[in-house]
């Protein structure tokens, strides 16, 4: 993908830094990205361009939508990644009327007023880095929840590591003050400086408190150390401004304080962290307290602004005197779960992919369901599950002259992971149960009109019919060889699993429909010789329980029948597939191909 990220700032924010991992990232990916912003200092393998979104006089802003849209025609980018309400303002109308979506990550809670709740100019997915934003996004600015994710800020955890052993050793204890200076989170600064640090030093004389970030006037900040260091003696204030590799100052620091990406960082590199932001106060961070961190984004969202200063110089002290519950590496183990940027990244180009669908009006991708091609109405069949071989020619021809593009699972797979544009009209054809009438009647067609599909087959070697369906009455059928499997594997064809032996698997205990998707899987893969990616449950009977075990069990995606979302991406361990019964008209076929027929369907 060739990927725009836009930003409004002119001092190092969390924004920024999380922009720089996820862009690094997605460079290592493979992707090609592009960084405008105001300003941008850190290291980023991306290419940076400076320019003034931060600007909000409508001159200047006409200006940057100008420039934004000309950018994204010469640049032939996929996506527009926001990360500023700036940033999101401008790039909105830079893209639209176009086929680029707009994606927005939201850092923290917005101003609500009439005017942002009657128009979101976040585009079509936006990412909430924690519970709290995401709840105040539907409640507060009527986001629909359908639009709103959580995917969390990334973390580089090879940037920021722990102290070797025997290294970071401290002369003094040091507390750790970090982050923007500016704004709401000064009024922290000017509380932990006035009210918190002196209660810490009566028990703790040797400490030091340092504050480190980017702050342009520094005068009010420096009156306030005097003031503070007058009022404590013999304490040591220091204001040490922006650091460059502030991985070293979290490693010396005894106690971290900050809010949202300071804390994770802090976390990584194995420090102390009380969490305190503009929003909310968590307090030294520990397993006790983990949950409320993740929710307020370790301070930075939430509704509990004020906190005591009697508590929080507690909590500093304990730490100091080593009284913490945690273990060196519990933080890091904390954001490598959490955090970690390589699985961030996985979601968010989740999110690309879901969000150029909508663009494209591709919200639904119509997954057909097929079982057997005949060369004719098989003799005693009862339900019905076949299309004779001259329907099916016809159904292929109209879907190439519609313009359509069949694709497979490991194309999803591809699209979602960003190797791979999503088609202006994507099908999917699939096949239940392997039958031998794939191979000789639809597999031949298939070919003649350079059309994919998958083929869900059933695990068990030894079951070489329909023996399931031929038991009540269906006539018999006979499954492919593996000769066959192989020869269409070779061509292109996909397959995935059904089972182990056709079972209903909500109907048998829960471990005997563990080893049915489970062992099916292995089967199918050893006769392949390589992986599958997909899981047909049998009859379309599923529950959550049995979805989570389809994905535990190394499936990407789970196949339904006639349950599950209408629109694709929402569950992709429930994908809902249209069936295709003999007897259809082309009109009755279009309707069912066309994208559009859950919703149809729904209504009608």
């Amino acid at each position: 993908m060739n990927i725009l990220h836009t930003l409004s700032q002119n001092e190092v924010t969390g924004a920024e830094t999380y922009a720089a991992a996820l862009a690094n990232e997605q460079v290592k990916n493979g992707h090609t990205v592009w960084i405008f912003s105001d300003t941008f200092r850190t290291p980023t393998r991306a290419n940076v361009l400076s320019m003034p979104i931060g600007k909000r006089d409508f001159r200047q802003r006409f200006r940057n939508i100008s420039l934004l849209r000309t950018i994204v025609r010469d640049k032939g980018i996929n996506v527009v990644h926001a990360h500023s309400r700036a940033a999101s303002w401008v790039s909105y109308f830079a893209t639209r009327g176009g086929a680029v979506p707009l994606v927005s990550t939201i850092h923290g809670r917005q101003h609500v007023h009439l005017s942002s709740r009657i128009f979101s100019v976040y585009g079509e997915q936006i990412l909430a880095v924690c519970e709290s934003i995401r709840d105040h996004l539907i409640e507060k600015l009527g986001i629909p929840a359908d639009r709103v994710v959580i995917v969390r800020n990334g973390i580089d955890l090879s940037e920021w590591r722990i102290a070797p052993a025997g290294n970071g050793k401290k002369k003094h204890r040091v507390i750790s003050l970090v982050g923007r200076l500016s704004g709401p989170k000064g009024n922290v600064v000017r509380r932990i400086v006035e009210e918190v640090f002196p209660k810490i030093i009566a028990p703790c004389p040797d400490v030091e408190l340092n504050i480190v970030g980017g702050m342009k006037e520094t005068e009010g900040l420096e009156k306030l150390i005097a003031a503070a260091q007058k009022k404590t003696d013999s304490a040591k204030i220091s204001y040490i401004g922006f650091v460059e590799n502030i991985a070293d100052v979290y490693r010396r620091s005894s106690v971290v304080i900050g809010s949202g990406r300071v804390a994770m960082e802090a976390l990584a590199c194995g420090s102390n962290v009380i969490a305190v932001g503009e929003s909310n106060y968590v307090g030294r961070v520990t397993e006790q307290t983990r949950h409320v961190a993740l929710e307020s984004n370790f301070g930075d969202a939430g509704a509990n602004a004020d906190f005591s200063a009697d508590q929080a110089a507690a909590e500093v002290v304990s730490c100091l005197e080593n009284k913490t519950t945690n273990s060196s590496d519990w933080g890091r183990r904390l954001i490598r779960a959490e955090y970690d940027v390589k699985k961030i990244s996985v979601r968010v180009i989740e999110a690309y992919t879901k969000a150029i669908a909508f663009k494209k009006n591709i919200a639904e991708i119509p997954v057909l369901l097929y079982h057997r091609v005949t060369d004719g109405k098989p003799a005693g069949t009862k339900h019905g599950i076949y299309v004779a071989q001259m329907e099916f020619e016809r159904q292929l021809a109209f879907l190439k002259r519609k313009g359509c593009t069949t694709i497979t699972f490991a194309d999803v797979k591809a699209i979602e992971e960003g190797s791979r544009i999503i088609p202006k009209r994507p099908v999917i054809l699939t096949f239940d149960d392997g039958y031998e009438d794939n191979y000789i009647h639809a597999f031949p067609l298939l070919k003649k009109y350079s059309s994919s599909a998958v083929i869900f087959l059933i695990g068990n070697r030894a079951i070489r019919t329909n023996a399931w369906d031929s038991a009540n009455g269906e006539p018999e059928a006979r499954l492919m060889s593996n000769a066959q499997i192989k020869e269409m594997a070779a061509y292109g064809i996909e397959f995935g699993a059904h089972s182990l032996n056709h079972k209903k698997l909500t109907e048998i205990p829960l471990s005997e429909a563990k080893r049915e998707i489970e062992r099916s899987k292995s089967a199918i893969e050893k006769r392949l010789g390589s992986p599958i990616i997909s899981f047909a449950y049998p009859y379309g009977k599923l529950n959550e329980e049995l979805k989570g075990i389809v994905k535990r069990a190394g499936f990407h995606f789970g196949i339904a029948s006639d349950s599950g979302p209408r629109r694709f991406w929402k569950d992709l361990f429930e994908v809902r597939r249209i069936q295709i019964f003999p007897g259809f008209s082309l009109f009755s076929f279009w309707k069912k191909s066309s994208g559009w027929y859950h919703n149809y369907k729904r209504i009608a």
